[in-house]
């Protein structure tokens, strides 16, 4: 009897487990996936890369995706109390934006995947996170030669940047770069968004053009350059799109609707089981040039030269004013 006793509950244990295997997906597993989307500063840019991810994640995937979107207005500490927000939320996955806040979210979270979208860290900081990369930096190496072919004539700009361990790097190889081609790089950093008024008023009588490399600070601010820009009639030149729609001249760079999109790629390919670790850094090679007719008329430009060397490069040129491609 004892054995007989035994055989049924172990024939009970067998049909609860099989009902427990049927059954519908608890509530939890119901839930939409939720990605936390972090934004370290308001910027056109950063609404066009946020687009790009979401459009492109929600048409990716199955499921129903749901985007929370953190801005911290360039406020670090309260970027940190969003990355925790987000944390004791559970998202899925996290997608922050720059390099800054995408090194501020893997050192807080290790235990759910990154897409650091606009953002290139060291292998060190890869190992100790779930952390895939899109990295959209253009060379300041490449971004000077293509100025030089425009303006050969020019032998001193002022270069305006914010202080922050990620432009410094870009900043040397820019001053290098410059010399090599015989340009005298006049470094010009702020330490906060209201220094640029006081930095754009006193550029430096012999500077002949304003650069700004990709500097989510500084791109906040870009109204306050271009109007020393036109005042003076120097050409304003930057390397996102979202800056020449705001009154640069022109740009080399990637449109920023397509970085959102090649990391909402990285994001599915994560969601659907590939380990981020396992996901080469995504370095994006097609490259625009952005041109803002008005802009350029405004600080006494031609773009026929623009135009005649983007050509030589094979790179598109895009009227933002229009949103047209010349090709």
């Amino acid at each position: 009897m004892k054995q007989f006793l035994t055989y049924l509950s172990l024939i009970a244990l067998l049909l609860l487990s099989a009902c427990h295997d049927n059954r519908p997906t608890d509530p939890e597993t119901q839930k939409n996936l939720q990605v936390g989307i972090i934004i370290p500063i308001e910027h056109p840019a950063m609404d066009e890369i946020t687009r790009g991810f979401e459009d492109t994640l929600s048409a990716e995937l199955k499921q129903k995706v749901s985007f929370q979107v953190m801005r911290a207005q360039g406020d670090m500490n309260l970027q940190r109390s969003m990355i925790l927000q987000l944390q004791n939320q559970k998202v899925g996955l996290f997608a922050p934006i720059s390099t800054q806040t995408t090194e501020m979210t893997a050192s807080m979270v290790h235990d759910r995947p990154i897409v650091g979208v606009a953002a290139l860290l060291p292998d060190s900081v890869r190992a100790k996170s779930k952390l895939a990369l899109v990295d959209d930096e253009i060379t300041p190496t490449q971004i000077l030669q293509f100025i030089h072919a425009i303006y050969p004539k020019k032998t001193q700009l002022s270069l305006v940047y914010s202080n922050n361990d990620k432009m410094i790097p870009q900043i040397n190889e820019a001053v290098s770069a410059g010399a090599a081609l015989g340009i005298q790089v006049e470094k010009r950093m702020i330490t906060t968004l209201p220094d640029l008024y006081s930095v754009a008023q006193s550029l430096s009588p012999q500077t002949e053009g304003i650069l700004v490399l990709k500097d989510v600070q500084v791109a906040s601010g870009i109204a306050t350059l271009v109007k020393v820009a036109d005042e003076k009639h120097l050409p304003l030149i930057t390397s996102d799109d979202g800056t020449v729609e705001n009154g640069a001249g022109f740009a080399l760079g990637v449109k920023e609707y397509q970085i959102g999109v090649e990391g909402a790629k990285v994001a599915a390919k994560i969601l659907q089981g590939t380990p981020p670790q396992d996901i080469p850094v995504v370095r994006m090679t097609n490259l625009s040039v952005f041109i803002n007719p008005t802009a350029l008329k405004a600080q006494d430009q031609d773009t026929a030269a623009i135009e005649k060397e983007a050509a030589a490069h094979h790179y598109k040129i895009v009227d933002v004013t229009n949103k047209k491609a010349v090709e």
